[in-house]
C-alpha cells in the first residue's frame, strides 16, 4: 500500500459504565440517487413506450400517384420504417404538394384490420392554351361553347382532349382537337385561316352594265371582286339591253375570270290575247306559251307568231318591232265543226255532251272537231258513255242502246267462272223468290215457313259438290270414310265428314290462292260481305235449286206445271236411298235404283235448268246460315238475308243417298246440324262482284 494513504488504527473497546452515558444512537444511512440512476429510469420508461407503440401501431402504405418525395402525415405520431409507415389506428390528416398538380389534402382512418395500403391520384393542374390566328381577333369556340376572342394570357384549360373552333369573317370555319398537357404548362396554337372568298373578274359587251351578285349591288363592268365561295345568282343590266343572268361557282381562294358577257339588245314584246283563250303562240317556230301571253321579238327583225287552237283554224301575224317596242295582237280564232247523229233505246233517253245536257237524246247536233264526251241516261238504267271527235265534212253517229242495270251486270261479267281448283262456277242472276212451302203440301215440316226474299247481287255457285280429291288439295290427310264395306273416299266422291268450320277454312284457303279477299274471320261472314269464296246462304241454295230456271219446282227432278211432282221418280234423275240400298239402309225407293249403293261421283246425273247438278241427292250440303225454329211468317220483302249471327248449328239442305221420303226428297226441305255426317258435304258461291 503506498505511504500516501492514511493508516487505520484500531480503537479500543469500551462497555458501557454504570455511570457514564450511553453513546449516541447511530441513524440509518439511505443510499443516496447517482445521476445514471436517473438515465437507467428513463430508458427503461422509452424502451416500454416504444416496445407499446410497435405492438400497437399498424404497418401503413401510402401509394402517390405520380410518385412523390414530401409527404405530410397529421394526427398522431408516424414512424416512417422504408416505404411504410408505422401508425396507431385512429384519423390522420395527409398532405401532399408536388409542381404541377392540384395539392392534395386528404383524411386517412388505420384500423386494426385490412392491408394497410391508401392510394392517391394527384390531379394535374390547368395548361394553359394561347391562341395566334391569322387574320386576328377570330372568334373561339371551344367545346361547343363560345369562348370569344383569345385573350392575351390564354385559355385555362383541363388536361386532356378538346376541340378548338375558330370563325372569322370572310374566311373558312377551322375546326381542330388539341390535347392539353395541364402541369400549368402553357401550349401554343397558330392557325392561319383559309379565306373563304376568291377573286372574280367579270366583264361584259358593252361595258358599263351594273352588276349583282344573289341580288346585291357590287358595281359595274369591267370589275374584280372579292365574291364569297359557293355558288351564285349573278345579273347584269345596261339600259337598252336584255337582262343577263347566269349562274357562278366559286372556290375559296382561287382566283377566275369569267368570260366576257354580250349583252342582247332589249327585244320588242307583242301582247298576244286570243279569242277563244288558250291558244298555242309560236313565234319563229318556237312554242312561247298559251295567251294570253307576252312575245319577246328581236328588234328589226321580221318574225312569224302563229296562234293555234285544237279545234279550230290557225291564224299567222308577221311583224318587225323596233328595240323596247311594245305591240297588241287579238286573233278570234274559227271553229272546226263536224255533225253528230245520236239515237238511243229507249227513245226517251237524255243526252249530254262534256256534262251539258242538251235534251233528249235522238237529234243531230254540231260540235267542234275536239274529244267530247258523249252521255245517254235513263233513270233505271245503265249509263252509255263515249268519246269522240267530230271530222268536218263527216258525220259521225252514235247508237246508244241502253241496259238495265241487271244486264249490265251480266253483259260485263263472265257466264261461267273456273277456280284455282278447277272448279266450274256459273252465275246466278240477281231475283225474287218465296221460300218454303205452302201449309198444305205434302210432306212439309213446321220449319218451311214461306218468306219473300229478295237477292240483289248476283253470285257463282259451284255446278258440282266439292269432291274428295278437291278437299284434300287443302286437307291432304282427310279421309271421308266407308259406310257398311262401301267406301265414300273416292277421288271423284263428295267429301263428307267435314264439320261447317272445315267447309268455310276451305272456302278461305282457296280465296287465298285466287287472290280474294277472305268471306269469313273466325266464324262470321265478313260485313259487308266480299268477293271471296263462301258457302251459299240459304237463300241463295234455294234460289238455285226452284226458281233461278224461271220454274218452281218441288222436286228436283221436275215441273209442277209438267207433272214433275210424281213420286216416286222415274228414269236416272238423282242418287237417293233406292232399291240398292235397302241392304246397307234397310228402306229406299222400291222402283227405283240410281246404281250406287251410297254416294256416287259427283256431277254423275242430268243438272238443272242453271247448268247445277246434285242439288237434290248424293250428299246434303251446309250453307251459310245458322238454324233457327223460330221464323214467323211475314208480309215484308227480306233483302239478302244471312241467318243469325251467334248459334252452333247451322242449316243443311238438299237430300242426299240416305234420303227415300217425300220430305226429304222436297227441295224445300230445311235440316240442320251442328257436326260432320257421313252423307253431309258442301259447295262454293261467291258474289259476282
Amino acid at each position: 500500500m503506498s505511504e500516501q494513504h492514511e493508516r487505520i488504527q484500531p480503537a479500543g473497546f469500551q462497555p458501557p459504565g454504570a455511570g457514564g452515558k450511553a453513546p449516541p444512537r447511530m441513524a440509518l444511512a439511505l443510499p443516496r440517487w447517482q445521476p445514471w440512476h436517473i438515465v437507467m429510469v428513463l430508458a427503461l420508461a422509452l424502451l416500454a413506450l416504444s416496445l407499446w407503440f410497435v405492438l400497437t401501431a399498424r404497418a401503413v402504405t401510402l401509394e402517390f400517384s405520380p410518385a412523390v418525395e414530401q409527404v405530410e402525415v397529421s394526427g398522431g405520431f408516424s414512424l416512417r420504417v422504408g416505404a411504410r409507415r408505422l401508425l396507431r389506428p385512429g384519423e390522420y390528416a395527409v398532405k401532399v404538394q408536388a409542381a404541377g398538380y392540384q395539392p392534395l389534402s386528404q383524411t386517412i382512418q388505420v384500423v386494426s384490420s385490412g392491408d394497410g395500403v391508401f392510394r392517391f391520384a394527384l390531379e394535374k393542374l390547368p395548361g394553359r392554351l394561347q391562341i395566334v390566328t391569322r387574320p386576328a381577333a377570330a372568334a373561339v369556340e371551344i367545346d361547343g361553347k363560345d369562348a370569344g376572342a383569345a385573350p392575351a394570357e390564354g385559355y385555362s384549360l383541363t388536361p386532356g382532349s378538346h376541340e378548338i373552333v375558330l370563325r372569322a369573317a370572310r374566311h373558312q370555319v377551322h375546326t381542330q382537337r388539341i390535347d392539353i398537357e395541364g402541369m400549368d404548362r402553357v401550349q401554343t396554337l397558330e392557325v392561319a385561316l383559309v379565306p373563304a372568298w376568291a377573286e372574280v373578274k367579270l366583264t361584259s359587251s358593252p361595258a358599263g352594265a351594273s352588276v349583282q351578285v344573289d341580288g346585291a349591288d357590287i358595281g359595274t363592268t369591267p370589275l374584280k371582286a372579292e365574291i364569297g365561295a359557293g355558288n351564285h345568282r349573278v345579273e347584269m343590266r345596261l339600259a337598252g339591253y336584255q337582262k343577263w343572268q347566269g349562274a357562278l361557282d366559286v372556290v375559296a381562294n382561287q382566283a377566275q375570270t369569267v368570260p366576257e358577257v354580250a349583252l342582247a339588245p332589249l327585244r320588242g314584246t307583242l301582247r298576244v290575247s286570243s279569242d277563244p283563250t288558250g291558244a298555242s303562240i309560236a313565234a319563229a317556230g318556237t312554242f312561247i306559251g298559251r295567251s294570253p301571253v307576252n312575245v319577246p321579238l328581236l328588234p328589226g327583225r321580221e318574225t312569224e307568231v302563229v296562234a293555234t287552237l285544237p279545234g279550230h283554224k290557225p291564224m299567222t301575224r308577221t311583224l318587225t318591232l323596233a328595240s323596247g317596242a311594245e305591240a297588241t295582237w287579238q286573233p278570234k280564232l274559227e271553229p272546226i265543226l263536224g255533225e253528230v247523229r245520236v239515237t238511243a233505246t229507249p227513245a226517251d233517253a237524255e243526252l249530254l255532251i262534256d256534262g251539258t245536257s242538251h235534251g233528249q237524246a235522238n237529234q243531230t247536233v254540231s260540235l267542234i272537231a275536239l274529244p267530247h264526251r258523249i252521255t245517254v241516261r235513263k233513270a233505271g238504267y245503265v249509263d252509255f258513255q263515249t268519246t269522240l271527235t267530230p271530222r268536218p265534212g263527216m258525220a259521225l253517229e252514235v247508237n246508244a242502246r241502253l241496259l238495265s242495270e241487271a244486264q249490265e251486270v251480266a253483259a260485263r261479267t263472265p257466264s261461267q267462272i273456273t277456280t284455282a281448283a278447277g272448279q266450274r262456277m256459273v252465275r246466278v242472276p240477281a231475283g225474287r223468290l218465296r221460300m218454303g212451302a205452302p201449309r198444305r203440301e205434302q210432306g212439309r215440316r213446321a220449319n218451311e215457313l214461306e218468306r219473300n226474299v229478295e237477292l240483289t247481287r248476283a253470285f257463282y255457285l259451284s255446278v258440282a259438290e266439292v269432291s274428295n280429291a278437291e278437299f284434300r288439295a287443302f286437307r291432304s290427310s282427310h279421309s271421308s270414310g266407308i259406310v257398311a264395306r262401301t267406301t265414300l273416299d273416292n277421288d271423284s266422291y263428295p267429301v263428307v265428314r267435314v264439320s261447317w268450320a272445315d267447309a268455310v277454312a276451305y272456302c278461305n284457303w282457296l280465296s287465298q290462292r285466287d287472290g280474294l279477299p277472305l268471306a269469313y274471320r273466325g266464324d262470321r261472314l265478313v260485313t259487308p260481305a266480299n268477293t271471296g269464296y263462301r258457302l251459299p246462304s240459304e237463300a241463295e241454295w234455294e234460289y238455285a235449286a226452284r226458281f233461278a230456271g224461271g220454274r218452281n219446282l218441288k222436286y228436283p227432278w221436275g215441273d209442277l206445271k209438267l207433272g214433275g211432282d210424281a213420286m216416286p221418280p222415274s228414269g236416272m234423275v238423282g242418287n237417293y236411298a233406292d232399291a240398292s240400298a235397302r241392304k246397307l239402309l234397310g228402306e229406299g225407293l222400291e222402283s227405283y235404283d240410281d246404281g250406287y249403293d251410297a254416294a256416287a261421283p259427283v256431277a254423275s246425273f242430268k243438272a238443272n235448268a242453271l247448268g247445277i247438278f246434285d242439288l237434290g241427292g248424293n250428299v246434303s250440303e251446309w250453307v251459310n246460315d245458322r238454324y233457327s225454329t223460330a221464323l214467323m211468317p211475314t208480309s215484308a220483302v227480306e233483302s239478302d238475308p244471312l241467318g243469325l249471327a251467334n248459334g252452333s248449328v247451322w242449316v243443311v239442305r238438299g237430300s242426299s243417298w240416305r234420303h227415300s221420303h217425300i220430305t226429304e226428297l222436297r227441295l224445300s226441305y230445311r235440316d240442320s246440324a251442328a257436326a260432320p255426317r257421313d252423307d253431309l258435304g258442301f259447295r262454293i258461291a261467291r258474289y259476282v262482284e
